[in-house]
């Protein structure tokens, strides 16, 4: 039986709920811990500091929120699947899973690739710029804000073979596109990767471009996938 607009529309109201509730449920989870997670994202940089007496609460909280949103997104993600998934045929759902899947996958490895590989050697490239008359006063609404910025950054950018998988999914990519367009892919990572590497160095910023290039080859493997899939 179709179901009409109003239990669309209900039924998006209730996996919004859900999703909602396993986020307050994981950042609650996660508040215990936020003064632990603080001091190992800190490490890199050594003290930080408050500078008005609610900000120490509200940065645990925001913390709080930042990990358990990540761990939380496989039981969100489940959520947004099962509401698209009437709507899918049966050929549609034998990629739908396995894409969601990969969506975190990749997230996961782009945070991961920026907080154990990239932001140790970014942070200490701004950090060299100190001199005897200028030491670093760090602010730690600053700082998460920094990690946010790079974190999520990083984590968005390594979707890209998921985003082109379903791209050519939809008709909109081919690997052949992909392949003859490359130099302007190249151009619009390097222009994303300054975007998320507050520094003027060439060199960290190239090392940023490092693994989007690799991944940009990993997406026409995954476009062309995606057209044998479709064929």
């Amino acid at each position: 039986m179709e179901e009409s607009f109003w239990d669309h529309l209900e039924d998006l109201r209730k996996r919004l709920i859900y999703s909602l509730a396993f986020f307050l449920i994981g950042s609650g989870a996660v508040y215990p811990l936020s003064g632990r997670l603080i001091l190992s994202l800190s490490k890199y940089v050594g003290n930080t500091y408050f500078f008005a007496p609610q900000e120490a609460l509200f940065i645990r909280i925001k913390v709080s929120f930042m990990v358990g949103f990540a761990a939380m997104l496989p039981l969100i993600i489940h959520q947004l699947y099962i509401f698209i998934s009437p709507a899918l045929t049966r050929s549609e759902r034998k990629y739908t899973a396995p894409l969601l899947f990969a969506l975190l996958i990749f997230f996961y490895g782009g945070v991961a690739v920026a907080l154990y590989i990239f932001l140790p050697y970014m942070l200490n490239v701004l950090l060299s710029f100190q001199m005897e008359t200028m030491k670093p006063l760090i602010s730690i609404s600053k700082y998460i804000g920094f990690l946010l910025w790079v974190l999520g950054g990083f984590g968005i950018a390594f979707e890209m073979p998921v985003f082109f998988f379903l791209f050519t999914k939809l008709g909109i990519l081919s690997p052949a596109i992909l392949v003859k367009k490359w130099r302007v892919a190249f151009i619009s990572i390097l222009i994303f990767a300054a975007l998320i590497t507050p520094t003027l160095d060439m060199v960290t910023m190239f090392i940023a471009s490092l693994p989007l290039f690799f991944l940009y080859f990993i997406s026409i493997g995954a476009s062309a996938l995606a057209r044998i899939g479709s064929s």
